[in-house]
């Protein structure tokens, strides 16, 4: 792991947000603009796939308001990185696990996080990796998707599809999201905005949704 000091690809490495089995993410400022960054550091064994290697080479990186912005990315002595915009919150995984997660919040995130989804299918560009880890709020309750494209394997808008079905159970239980209910795009739409239009302030986050909606295609 590295420290406080090193550098990678002119960005200074001043500590961990968090680690797990896909690399770590640290916190890191841009030498020569002062911009504070996260940058995660790839698994080394990722550099050694060179499938995923040459995808990583060609990514293109969607632009949405619920998509994490990426500054750089490029390879250094021991494998890969990606510098993006940093994010200071929780994952859906960790506020789970803390209980923390309410009906209406989620079904904001969901809302949210389809629209960034399908934004970038729109786009021909897929995710790979709608999981709960991959999903943060900010401090002011934003919902934000990371990590797209950075995992090994083809990335398709179908298993997108298929991987928000799977979040959606997680978030709003097995029993309130039947697995019938979500076997299209259209359906996993239409069913979780029938079930934000049901929460007492889901006009609330529709409005808020459409005002960092991207102009329309």
């Amino acid at each position: 792991m590295l420290g406080r000091g090193d550098v990678i690809g002119g960005f200074e490495i001043q500590g961990v947000v968090r680690s797990g089995p896909r690399g770590v993410v640290y916190e890191a400022v841009e030498g020569g603009v002062g911009r504070v960054v996260a940058l995660r550091v790839l698994d080394l064994r990722l550099s050694h796939d060179p499938a995923f290697v040459e995808r990583f080479r060609q990514q293109a990186w969607p632009e949405h308001p619920h998509i994490v912005s990426v500054f750089e990315a490029g390879e250094w002595d021991h494998g890969l990185f990606v510098a993006m915009q940093l994010i200071r919150g929780d994952t859906i995984a960790e506020m789970l696990a803390r209980g923390g997660l309410d009906q209406s919040r989620a079904l904001a995130a969901l809302t949210e996080v389809a629209s960034a989804l399908d934004s970038a299918h729109k786009r021909g560009l897929a995710h790979g990796w709608v999981r709960p880890e991959a999903v943060l709020f900010d401090e002011d309750g934003w919902t934000w998707l990371v990590d797209f494209g950075l995992f090994p394997g083809t990335a398709n808008p179908a298993a997108d599809r298929a991987a928000f079905a799977a979040l959606a159970r997680t978030c709003l239980g097995k029993r309130s999201v039947p697995r019938g209910s979500w076997e299209t795009a259209s359906a996993l739409m239409t069913a979780v905005s029938d079930r934000l239009d049901a929460q007492p302030d889901g006009g609330g986050w529709r409005r808020r949704l459409r005002r960092g909606a991207p102009p329309p295609q």
